[in-house]
């Protein structure tokens, strides 16, 4: 098991150079969620953004996208699943303004690996901006009444991003629309 205290933070994986600035790592992220690549483009892509010379065996590849995913933590270790809490395209300015407040880092003039970035985000401060919106998006409203409900709600739909449907779904719902006008 890796242990960031005590192993130098990796450069390979299993041998195959890896690219491990936490930027590399944001942009494995966006590609891997983003709905209007394929699977097979997504996974090309992904892999592409983390080996540094050339892809290995596609197994190994694999595995090791995986791994540094999860910052080389064991498969059950990371609980996994559930609705995202963020979005690194959506709240892009509440990290950097996060990581200042609460580390005093200019995230953008900073070298930081993958596995430390992801450390530090977890470990913001609890008065931080991107805490208050996974907070504020958290909070359940069903027991609220009224105008701190409908206050509330609002703030959540500022707070997260709109759904983004496919061609299909969005022209089920424009034939839909159209009956009424």
């Amino acid at each position: 098991m890796f242990n960031m205290l005590l192993d130098p933070l990796p450069g390979d994986y299993e041998g195959w150079l890896i690219r491990t600035d936490y930027r590399i790592g944001i942009q494995i992220a966006l590609c891997l969620q983003d709905q209007e690549l394929s699977e097979n483009d997504r996974l090309f892509v992904a892999l592409s953004l983390l080996y540094g010379n050339g892809i290995p065996p596609l197994e190994t590849a694999v595995n090791g996208l995986s791994w540094f995913l999860r910052c080389g933590e064991d498969e059950g270790e990371k609980e996994s699943g559930g609705k995202p809490v963020f979005w690194f395209d959506f709240d892009h300015a509440r990290i950097m303004a996060s990581f200042r407040q609460t580390f005093g880092l200019e995230l953008h003039r900073e070298k930081l690996h993958w596995f430390e970035f992801r450390a530090m985000l977890e470990s913001l401060n609890e008065d931080s901006a991107l805490s208050h919106a996974i907070q504020a998006r958290g909070t359940d409203t069903t027991k609220m009444k009224g105008k701190q409900r409908s206050d509330f709600e609002r703030m959540k739909r500022r707070l997260t991003p709109p759904v983004k449907y496919t061609e299909e779904e969005q022209a089920v719902m424009d034939d839909f629309w159209a009956q009424f006008e």
